[in-house]
């Protein structure tokens, strides 16, 4: 059984996902926003951590995880100073969860990795190259120093929903094809990735499971944006010339994007052999979702 786990950043993409899987078993177990308006939510803001008002002990919550933060690179490069404030914040309450005998869970992501092999490991030193990269792999050390060897960090790369929104990127894929666009896709850009309840889903399972460490979670192998965006075109029957090769040096960012950030899933595999949702599976149900409300209008 899950154990009863509070939600630091409860309203994001993927805090929000958390907190619904866990309240599915812990009905009142704790999520925490920065919006003080936010229904059904503990006010927290990790600029100033104190985790007193949350009541956590006293309401036999044994874990929480930390899923709040800056997750657009954009931002912590041009605002250095709040990517610091993010670390130093996310320090201070991990140090108070550790104190309070409340196991601490972060979410990291691949952009601890500088992308120049790919296929990452579990154990795959952290070598950032981005404000953002650094942000995590700096937590991620803390963690370590702090928690000792009770902790679990879950590090997660692509992530997405099948819901028709933004933060689909199959979903934005599909958009565009269907609407007669042009998908222009890095073919430089390598990653894997998940369906967002199966990447929570295995996070939660090393929480059943007692588990602690570091635990790369994504769906088996390897896709470039452009790969994926050549297979969204063949599902939907649109001609492969509405893709667009390009590199992630075409986009003249200010910033470095880590090229290959590919992680091996060995230890999630080794300690419970957690299923994904196969990609192609994925966008098979996106691609049909745009054909049937396409044959409706």
């Amino acid at each position: 059984m899950l154990p009863k786990t509070a939600i630091i950043g409860a309203t994001g993409l993927i805090g929000g996902e958390f907190l619904a899987q866990h309240r599915k078993i812990h009905p009142d177990c704790v999520g925490t926003s920065r919006d003080r308006t936010a229904v059904g939510m503990s006010f927290f803001d990790l600029f100033y951590p104190d985790i007193s008002p949350l009541r956590l002990v006293e309401t036999g919550h044994r874990s929480a995880i930390i899923a709040a933060g800056i997750s657009r690179l954009q931002i912590c490069h041009k605002d250095p100073d709040l990517s610091k404030r993010i670390v130093a914040g996310t320090v201070e309450l991990i140090r108070q969860f550790v104190k309070a005998g409340i196991k601490p869970i972060y979410i990291s992501s691949d952009a601890v990795f500088d992308g120049k092999k790919g296929n990452y490991d579990d154990e795959s030193p952290t070598c950032p190259i981005n404000v953002y990269g650094q942000e995590k792999a700096e937590i991620e050390q803390a963690m370590k120093d702090i928690a000792k060897e009770n902790y679990l960090i879950a590090r997660l790369s692509k992530v997405f929903t099948l819901e028709k929104s933004e933060r689909n990127i199959f979903d934005e894929m599909a958009s565009l094809l269907m609407s007669g666009r042009v998908v222009r896709a890095a073919y430089d850009q390598v990653f894997s990735c998940a369906l967002l309840s199966d990447a929570v889903g295995a996070v939660n399972l090393l929480l059943e499971k007692s588990l602690s460490g570091v635990f790369n979670i994504s769906s088996p192998g390897a896709w470039s944006r452009y790969d994926l965006a050549i297979k969204m075109a063949d599902l939907l029957g649109i001609d492969r010339s509405k893709v667009e090769k390009m590199s992630l040096e075409d986009l003249k960012e200010p910033f470095k994007r880590p090229k290959n950030t590919s992680m091996k899933i060995t230890r999630l595999t080794q300690e419970t052999n957690y299923q994904f949702t196969p990609i192609v599976q994925c966008m098979k149900d996106v691609a049909v979702n745009w054909k049937t409300a396409a044959n409706k209008t």
